[in-house]
């Protein structure tokens, strides 16, 4: 059992030497993992990362605040694009990937204000709209390629070229790696615990002084800046997007990742995005019953255990933590 005897225990990421080793463990095979496996894999992994950062993104919308989303897909499709576009105007890559942010943040704003007064399904369907809408947008701005697309590079900068899948993973790495620290840190600061007060009870936190307005609204633009963030990868990971590439499929297989994961756990999200992205893989073999299987897993994971993966995980922890009692 591990005891806490101070507060700033409870505010440690790592807790506790198993994590520790844990987590150097999932370190150690993350930066071996381009070495022992082939280009599809190391791919895929990077793909994994991409969605993760998705899928925090939404977790901190959805699973700390409260708030559903339906349009992360808009908001991945816009970093994507931004990133492109910069780019292209002859933009570096380092300095166009915090533009990028900067730019889909501020979008968040766009769908974060007018969503002050609109809760549940309602917000649903706003959100759903804003997806469709970006979509439909780049469809026909020429500017992006319209619905032919636009080629995305990848970067060459301290004398790496990342063309190559290995080093672009590691570039994808530091970055995911950076950002969900970020993430992580932001759900134990005062800032996480006012968005989970605003979820549970919007009344009693505003009674104690929390600015409702304030605070979801601050969500949509971490939520978006982060989507912005990922999109901003996936764009030279893919090499070539087009607008139907960020359909209400994907936003939806988001929203799945976060509920499979564990909805309201961060880690439960990287858990989510795993499974779905190793999930859709998998199942690419199965043509024409792929979505129908995987429909079929997700509703046989829900009924198993509504509370995700993640939450899962908990329970077995507290057995063994309780065991023999």
């Amino acid at each position: 059992m591990l005891f806490r005897e101070r507060y700033e225990h409870d505010l440690r990421l790592i807790r506790g030497t198993q994590a520790w080793v844990v987590a150097g463990l999932a370190g150690a095979f993350l930066i071996a993992l381009p070495f022992l496996f082939k280009g599809y894999i190391i791919y895929n992994v990077s793909l994994f990362l991409v969605y993760a950062l998705v899928a925090l993104s939404l977790s901190v919308l959805v699973g700390l605040t409260g708030q559903v989303s339906l349009g992360h897909a808009g908001f991945l499709a816009a970093g994507a694009y931004a990133q492109g576009a910069l780019v292209d105007a002859g933009l570096h890559f380092l300095l166009a990937l915090p533009l990028t942010v900067l730019i889909v943040a501020l979008l968040g704003i766009v769908i974060g204000l007018p969503a002050l007064r609109l809760e549940g399904p309602y917000l649903a369907i706003a959100t759903l709209g804003f997806g469709l809408a970006i979509q439909q947008i780049l469809n026909n701005w020429r500017f992006v390629g319209a619905s032919t697309g636009m080629f995305m590079w990848r970067p060459e900068f301290f004398g790496i070229d990342f063309n190559s899948d290995r080093n672009y993973y590691f570039l994808v790495l530091v970055i995911a790696g950076l950002a969900t620290w970020m993430l992580f840190n932001l759900e134990r600061s005062h800032i996480g615990r006012a968005f989970r007060a605003t979820r549970d009870a919007d009344l009693a936190a505003q009674m104690s002084g929390i600015g409702l307005a304030r605070y979801k609204t601050l969500a949509f633009i971490i939520s978006a800046g982060v989507a912005g963030l990922a999109g901003a990868l996936f764009g030279p990971l893919v090499g070539y997007i087009t607008p139907e590439s960020f359909n209400l499929l994907l936003s939806i297989k988001f929203l799945l990742m976060t509920i499979v994961g564990g909805l309201g756990f961060l880690p439960g999200a990287l858990l989510g995005a795993g499974f779905i992205t190793g999930l859709d893989a998998y199942l690419a073999s199965f043509r024409n019953w792929s979505q129908l299987v995987f429909g079929v897993v997700v509703i046989a994971i829900m009924m198993l255990e509504p509370a995700g993966l993640y939450g899962r995980w908990l329970k077995i922890k507290r057995f063994w933590k309780s065991w023999p009692l």
